[in-house]
């Protein structure tokens, strides 16, 4: 725009295309540091009931950088649970994985939605379409899945959770472990197999290859939980006969049995609150498992012998760092550049409802004796100021924690970062030690009704307004599958921004 006239015409003239632009595209995106996108709370325009949104109210209630929203759906019907279909609820939706046009979604309970998995017809994004639900066993839930394509199985985490609407009979405790269906027709899922981890225990994230899972879970010797169904240990479960599954190994660490003490840097916070030391999140790469296990921090373990898993290296930052009211780690995701290599990186996020709250990091693995952090990946909406007064931080707004990272398929050189309240976020990292943002999406507000959690005092709640869980690429199609947590359902995604090259070494 070139001003010929004088100065104050120019100045108006400024104004109104500025105008012009917030009514036609809304209010412009704060962008501070590298350009990060971020998202005040702000109310929800009234009269718009975000839980009954068109495609098109989707996309126009959206705002977003170089992500185009393609398809959307609630997946309302009668296997919600009967609070979310009171108050009108969608589906919140945790784990997914989406192959050959059929998406396989783990239901999320808080706040309470879907107990069950639901397998659905994904070919046309907008137009998707449920083809079967398999129901959560009585008196759990079921957040975690993974499917091994080749045999036609789908493994699915069943954890304690008395928000289930289905009990357990009376007098007997839940089945917690992990179950076996048979999807070779996805329409007409049937049960294989099931065993349990410890009944009225705690099972959380989960990996797989073609014979054995490696999980999150308490067992017979775990020492109780310090609260809400925690100190999960690891579990090695061989289902070559997925009708008759079996536990081969288990791994944990000193402390997390009865009868054992912590080792003195797995005891207290920096402010003196106790650890949380469980194993939470599991990606396995050639023979090595990567642990997120929260305050005992990143773990690698070596099952080239299932039944006789080691732990090969170890980086445990809680302390200096505080793991916060849930504890730290909450997945260890590997750069892999080639897959018949060891990653000498990894993204490392921290899932933390407290103040400060989590952000994610990217670490050097090129040495086990010695992984070293190399640099973080923060959101301006992450506002934690230190107060040199009180000796404490300082907080505002929601509770802006990372969740769960996913590597572009074409390149391991761009992140897409999952943040709760603030969405999604696309990272380079092809210089991992100055990653940037390029693109973030915004999803509506999906309000959250009823029992969402509690944060640090002065926090909306837990999980804010919108609650972006996980994000799964399928390679075939590149779509982006993207859960929310808060009853918003699923949204597809189409990258549109560039593909940054893989990461260089660290310098």
């Amino acid at each position: 725009m070139k001003c010929r006239d004088t100065l104050g015409k120019c100045i108006w003239s400024v104004i109104a295309l500025a105008l012009i632009t917030v009514v036609l595209f809304g209010p412009p995106t704060v962008a501070l540091g590298q350009g990060v996108g971020t998202e005040a709370i702000t109310p929800n325009p009234p009269g718009v009931n975000f839980f009954n949104l068109s495609l098109q109210q989707t996309r126009s209630l959206s705002r977003s950088k170089n992500f185009q929203v393609v398809g959307h759906s609630y997946f309302k019907g009668p296997w919600l649970a009967p609070f979310a279909q009171a108050t009108g609820l969608g589906a919140g939706f945790n784990t997914l994985r989406v192959h050959d046009g059929v998406a396989y979604l783990a239901g999320y309970a808080s706040p309470v939605t879907l107990f069950g998995v639901i397998i659905a017809d994904v070919h046309d994004p907008a137009n998707l379409k449920p083809l079967a639900v398999i129901p959560c066993k009585p008196g759990t839930r079921c957040a975690y899945l993974r499917v091994n394509y080749a045999k036609h199985i789908l493994v699915v985490g069943h954890d304690t959770n008395g928000d289930n609407p289905r009990k357990p009979p009376t007098g007997q405790l839940a089945q917690a472990g992990l179950g076996f269906y048979d999807i070779s027709n996805p329409r007409a899922p049937r049960g294989l197999g099931f065993i349990v981890t410890r009944e009225g225990g705690a099972t959380h994230g989960f990996d797989i290859d073609d014979r054995y899972v490696y999980g999150c879970a308490n067992t017979p010797e775990t020492a109780n939980p310090k609260f809400g169904g925690g100190n999960q240990e690891l579990v090695i479960v061989d289902y070559g006969n997925p009708q008759a599954p079996k536990l081969v190994s288990t791994l944990h660490i000193q402390g997390q049995h009865e009868g054992e003490t912590f080792a003195a840097q797995d005891q207290t916070n920096p402010d003196g609150t106790p650890q949380h030391v469980w194993c939470h999140e599991v990606i396995k790469h050639k023979d090595r498992l990567y642990i997120a296990w929260r305050d005992a921090g990143l773990v690698i373990v070596d099952v080239s012998n299932p039944s006789s898993p080691r732990i090969i290296s170890r980086l445990d930052y809680v302390p200096p760092f505080s793991g916060g009211s849930l504890g730290g780690a909450h997945t260890a995701a590997p750069v892999i550049a080639n897959p018949t290599e060891y990653p000498k990186l990894l993204v490392l996020n921290d899932e933390i409802f407290d103040c400060p709250s989590g952000v994610t990091r990217i670490v050097d693995i090129s040495n086990l004796s010695n992984p070293q952090f190399v640099s973080n990946m923060r959101i301006p909406a992450v506002d934690d100021n230190y107060n040199y007064k009180t000796g404490k931080f300082v907080c505002s707004g929601t509770v802006q924690s990372s969740h769960l990272p996913w590597f572009d398929y074409r390149s391991p050189g761009l992140v897409y970062q999952a943040w709760y309240d603030q969405g999604l976020h696309a990272w380079d990292i092809s210089d991992p030690n100055t990653p940037k943002e390029i693109g973030y999406y915004f999803s509506p507000r999906y309000p959250c009704v009823g029992p969402c959690g509690g944060g640090f005092p002065g926090a909306v709640n837990q999980h804010g307004d919108r609650h972006t869980r996980e994000v799964f690429q399928d390679p075939a199609t590149g779509l982006l599958y993207v859960t929310d947590g808060n009853g918003g359902g699923l949204t597809v995604l189409r990258w549109t921004g560039p593909i940054p090259r893989p990461p260089l070494p660290v310098r």
